[in-house]
């Protein structure tokens, strides 16, 4: 079993004591150990919920490039993932950076960048045929044991948007799903389209046009498994992810959960997890994206 750390600034008796059932203090506020994940997870626990004062690090080792990861609490550093690999960011730090660096454009920088934020994002589409934005609720995260139960697609043309969105019939919604999305078996009962029918018009609103989608590659793995299993054509468009743009804008983001990139975005902070709302908020957040027609044009 591979070796943990903990650092505390501060350690109060109850909880020394917890960690010494487990671990040295190889120095003041320094303890090191060799146990399972279980225990680790156990211990840390402890430790924010009893530190109410003073900083808290863990490390330990963990399968990534690094060979390790580590956690903070109560530290004005914090642990960013950055593609796999835990990354320390100092907050305050970065903050000054970027305020110096916005003290050394001149007028006539910061006029162009405020005049290149304002360009209206669908200018560039009167050479394209569009893109479609998609999103789907499930029961599960499987496709071979999991189900669709909702489906949204927007369309983005050059003057116009339209949408399609179903529920889909004939499915049993998990407790945790019902809670996450509020759509129900009853709801379905009562308000879906056979499947085969929802994904036979899905693919005829897509048409030739790319996808975009938060993740998306989950969504078209999900619709391409029962695309086969009713013995139709799979879609194999050109798809965006907007995941992968804003990680190349904001690298330095705690997840990339689609709630914290509307966040950090300014658009809102909550999703949801019904299909045609998230579909409205993606293309929101494209409008934020400086990247995003440079991918959309890119052949």
């Amino acid at each position: 079993m591979p070796f943990t750390v903990i650092a505390l600034s501060k350690v109060p008796p109850s909880l020394r004591g917890d960690l010494s059932k487990w671990m040295q203090e190889i120095s003041t506020g320094v303890f090191i150990g060799n146990f399972n994940s279980r225990i680790r997870v156990y211990l840390w626990k402890r430790v924010v919920d009893n530190l109410e004062n003073g900083e808290a690090t863990i490390a330990y080792a963990y399968r990534n490039e690094l060979g390790y990861s580590f956690e903070c609490h109560n530290t004005e550093q914090r642990m960013i993932d950055l593609d796999g690999l835990p990354i320390v960011l100092f907050p305050k730090y970065q903050e000054a950076l970027l305020e110096e660096q916005k003290s050394h454009f001149s007028n006539a920088a910061k006029f162009h960048q405020a005049r290149k934020f304002q360009k209206p994002k669908a200018k560039h589409l009167d050479h394209q045929k569009g893109y479609i934005i998609l999103d789907i609720e499930t029961t599960g995260l499987n496709e071979l044991n999991s189900e669709i139960i909702e489906i949204a697609a927007l369309k983005v043309e050059t003057d116009k948007t339209s949408t399609l969105t179903y529920l889909i019939e004939g499915k049993v919604v998990p407790d945790e799903i019902k809670k996450l999305t509020g759509i129900s078996t009853e709801m379905l009962q009562a308000e879906g389209r056979d499947e085969k029918e929802v994904l036979t018009q899905l693919a005829n609103f897509i048409d030739d046009k790319v996808i975009v989608g938060y993740n998306v590659n989950f969504d078209l793995r999900f619709i391409n498994h029962y695309l086969n299993n009713y013995q139709l054509n799979p879609v194999t468009n050109k798809l965006i992810d907007l995941k992968v743009i804003v990680k190349k804008e904001r690298p330095l983001l705690l997840n990339y959960k689609l709630e914290t990139a509307l966040a950090e975005f300014g658009i809102s902070d909550k999703v949801s997890h019904r299909a045609l709302e998230d579909v409205k908020l993606m293309y929101a957040l494209i409008g934020k994206l400086n990247k995003f027609e440079q991918v959309l044009n890119r052949k």
